[in-house]
């Protein structure tokens, strides 16, 4: 009797080792959905970032705003930027350049997606300056509003609006609710992976797919992520690795903008500087010629 009584004490008190066990585990895992769940919402408010960027065109041919990045270098570089909830405001430095100023600036909101075309032609004049200081006389100074809408991009260049906006950027939102524990091919090791869903279910809606190391989701103020992007309907694919920090930003519209009448100019001045370059490099090459 005592013996079965002692096998029946030794029998409960392993079961409410068990049960304190689990509820340890419970209890641990509430706190960590709950930190997480906190994070999660404090990086849906606002963030700032700073990111190693890589596109690359997944199309037959060349899309247009791939064109027009490929053309200044841009495929690659740092991407820094600003988020909240209703706008994205983001800054290019490609890698070719090693140029402290950025090749260009977007704003991205759910209305409208705006090019600082002012800062790409002055980053363009500059770079032919420094290698052909004369050709200062013949390029002339930017003189326009800075930015250009994405309506008038299209215009210039030849194709439809839904080719140079990206508005769609804005869909993604950071909703616990809506993300989906994902495994990409491409994954890193150590990291956490999550699909951000949203309300457009057309066959080239935008896909995005969030990565977070393990070791500095919780803890880290500033944790490193691994993002993929991919834009169907611009046939460009997008990897970005970096770091990305909850903030609070005022992101306000540019109000420095070109008129649809300043298009002419526009391509007035594009026509120019790709004479004044023809003409520079002529002129260089017959002289290493005559030497």
């Amino acid at each position: 009797m005592a013996a079965s009584k002692k096998k029946r004490t030794g029998a409960r008190a392993a079961v409410v080792v068990v049960l304190c066990l689990v509820l340890v585990c419970v209890v641990a895992a509430a706190v960590a959905l709950g930190l997480v769940s906190r994070r999660v919402k404090r990086f849906a408010g606002g963030a700032s970032f700073s990111l190693d960027y890589q596109i690359t065109s997944t199309a037959a041919e060349e899309p247009a705003l791939y064109k027009v990045l490929a053309q200044f270098g841009g495929t690659s570089g740092r991407v820094n930027g600003q988020y909240t909830p209703e706008a994205l405001q983001l800054e290019l430095y490609p890698q070719a350049s090693g140029s402290s100023q950025p090749l260009t600036r977007l704003y991205i909101s759910k209305d409208e997606t705006l090019y600082d075309a002012g800062q790409l032609y002055r980053t363009l004049r500059s770079s032919i300056t420094d290698n052909y200081p004369l050709a200062g006389v013949l390029i002339p100074e930017w003189n326009m509003g800075s930015y250009i809408s994405q309506t008038q991009l299209a215009s210039l260049l030849g194709v439809d609006d839904t080719a140079t906006s990206l508005q769609s950027m804005n869909d993604f939102q950071l909703d616990l609710k809506k993300i989906k524990k994902v495994q990409p091919e491409n994954a890193k090791a150590g990291y956490l992976y999550f699909r951000l869903e949203t309300d457009d279910t057309a066959a080239d809606a935008p896909v995005l797919t969030l990565g977070v190391e393990k070791s500095g989701l919780l803890r880290a103020a500033s944790p490193a992520v691994h993002i993929l992007l991919d834009i169907p309907a611009h046939g460009i694919h997008t990897e970005l690795t970096g770091t990305v920090t909850p903030a609070a930003p005022t992101l306000t519209a540019p109000t420095s903008r070109m008129q649809d009448s300043d298009i002419a100019s526009l391509v007035q001045l594009r026509q120019t500087v790709e004479s004044v370059v023809q003409f520079v490099q002529g002129a260089a090459s017959g002289t290493q010629s005559a030497s």
